[in-house]
């Protein structure tokens, strides 16, 4: 009954449970009538006199017993079931007829809102909305919006982006390989225990020569389907026109910055400040703010506090930006990201959609530029480290960092700081690099070096966080790579509306300096790091083949 009655029905599992727990009870009430009318008599006293009966008490029983009989009883058992029965499958039936008129009409307005817009939009499952005038035609809602699934969906051509799922496996098994193998097919660097020329598995040479390598249906394996425009849209709309006024016709939509420390969070937010009006972000680095916190660490808000920063507060309501760099990301905050179509149909309803940006840079690069500012200009010490002490002692203090510790940047110098990033604080320190000084001396690895690597890139140790911070990343609205965010501008401007870009490389102390560790760092030392970095590689080699590709194959994505 319940799936010739609701097969579209948006609380369709909710219902099921309903509708059982509703036959349960009805169970019940059956046993209960017939266990009642199948007892005795004098069993049927609810407080039985536990006394010796009298003369008066066998009169009295006797009399109850002519007025009830088991027959008579018996009856009215089983009508009052009948009944119960009846009036629980009218309960269900209402229910499920009113769930399902609720969720035909939904799908209505979203094929309308569609339909008037001219054009076929997708949602991030793969689901195609919108057609001719012809949907409006009197015929069955769930047989129209199959048939035209199916036509489209043979007659669109074009290269396809990969489930979460693809994506997680293809880029788990890179980084299963042996780093040597790995390296030499992401940075073509030469590997004896390869038979053949190394494959690019990211098309990088080709991708940074401007070039598509993808025609016709092909699948790519590690390529996220490309985020909903409708919030960057709204986002645009809602930049500051040339009379000041808003649009205000739909939900609000900020941006959050997912800040990773020296890759280019300062360029970012300078870049937003000449672009948006001030008001619009919070005064401190893009950070928001609380009484007595400069800046109120919001990678460790509630989801619902955040919501609270955007909408009700009266001082903050009118930001459209915030940026987290001390804590790992709160996966939650992702629930305000616009994923389907059904968001279009909610208007303006008082919450927020959020915009998720990063950047992300050469994780030995960007070690190198966190010993340069952290271990030398940002340190008072007269003495200065190493950059193996350096290392060493900020992986010691990660180790025993906590959500809002006081030694806020004690996670700067981590080892794939990336991965840590995006799995929300799960990675571990590893002994590599609580052991730095000792690993990374110049030279041949010594056998304790190349055992501490070979226990870091045992997979119970990275596997469940590096399959999170793939999962969280590729649901990023946009991940700039730094090194080629200087000849790339166009995705930030599509995305957010900026044309500024003139301040896109700036320090907030001192001067640009040149962090290039292929040429600063002995090549021992860079190569060890590589190994100890090597699942923050693979995520920024991913990161940069889809900024790219994104960049390069538009027109033949679907």
């Amino acid at each position: 009954f319940f799936a010739a009655v609701a097969p579209l029905s948006f609380n369709r599992y909710l219902l099921v449970n309903i509708s059982c727990a509703a036959l349960c009870y009805q169970q019940l009430l059956l046993h209960h009538a017939i266990m009642i009318s199948h007892r005795p008599p004098s069993q049927q006293q609810e407080n039985v006199t536990q006394r010796r009966p009298t003369t008066r008490d066998r009169k009295r029983r006797r009399n109850r017993t002519l007025r009830r009989t088991g027959p008579q009883r018996s009856v009215c058992s089983q009508s009052f079931v009948l009944v119960c029965a009846v009036a629980t499958f009218i309960v269900v039936a209402i229910f499920l007829w009113l769930s399902e008129m609720t969720a035909m009409m939904r799908k209505d307005v979203t094929l309308e809102a569609d339909n008037s817009s001219g054009a076929a939009t997708t949602d991030r499952t793969g689901s195609i909305r919108g057609d001719s005038a012809n949907d409006h035609a009197p015929m069955d809602l769930r047989k129209r919006h199959n048939e035209r699934k199916a036509a489209r969906e043979h007659n669109e051509s074009g290269v396809r982006a990969a489930s979460i799922d693809q994506i997680v496996e293809t880029l788990m098994g890179l980084a299963r390989m042996p780093t040597k193998d790995l390296r030499a097919m992401l940075e073509g660097a030469p590997s004896s225990s390869l038979a053949a020329a190394p494959t690019d598995p990211f098309h990088l040479s080709e991708l940074r020569k401007g070039q598509c390598p993808w025609s016709g249906d092909d699948l790519i394996e590690w390529l996220p389907e490309r985020p909903l425009l409708k919030s960057s849209e709204w986002f645009r709309q809602d930049n500051v026109s040339s009379n000041g006024d808003k649009a205000g016709k739909h939900s609000k939509v900020a941006v959050f910055y997912e800040h990773l420390s020296k890759a280019g969070g300062t360029s970012f937010c300078t870049m937003a400040k000449a672009n948006m009006p001030r008001e619009e972000i919070p005064k401190y680095y893009c950070m928001p703010s609380e009484p007595g916190m400069v800046d109120a660490r919001v990678g460790s808000w509630t989801r619902e506090k955040l919501v609270d920063y955007f909408v009700d507060k009266p001082q903050t309501k009118s930001h459209r930006l915030v940026s987290n760099e001390w804590e790992p990301f709160n996966r939650d905050f992702l629930e305000l990201q616009m994923m389907s179509d059904l968001d279009l149909a909610g208007g303006n309803n008082g919450g927020v959609y959020l915009l998720f940006v990063t950047t992300i840079r050469n994780p030995i690069n960007r070690l190198l530029s966190a010993y340069k500012f952290w271990g030398i200009l940002n340190n008072p010490a007269s003495e200065k480290p190493s950059i193996e002490e350096f290392l060493q002692r900020r992986g010691r203090r990660a180790n025993r960092w906590k959500i809002l510790s006081e030694d806020y940047a004690g996670n700067v110098g981590r080892y794939n700081f990336a991965t840590w990033k995006f799995s929300g604080g799960q990675l571990p320190v590893t002994n590599l690099q609580m052991d730095a000084e000792r690993h990374l001396k110049s030279g041949a690895k010594s056998a304790a070096t190349i055992r501490e690597i070979e226990n870091t890139q045992k997979e119970q140790v990275w596997r469940q966080s590096f399959s999170v911070a793939v999962t969280l990343l590729a649901k990023f609205d946009l991940a700039i790579p730094m090194e080629l965010f200087d000849e790339h501008h166009e995705p930030l401007q599509h995305l957010l509306g900026w044309t500024n870009f003139e301040k896109s490389h700036v320090v907030n102390i001192g001067k640009v300096q040149n962090n290039d560790a292929t040429t600063e760092l002995h090549s021992e030392v860079y190569d060890v790091l590589w190994e100890a970095n090597k699942l923050d590689f693979v995520l920024y080699y991913w990161t940069c083949a889809i900024y790219l590709t994104r960049l390069n194959c538009a027109d033949v994505l679907r």
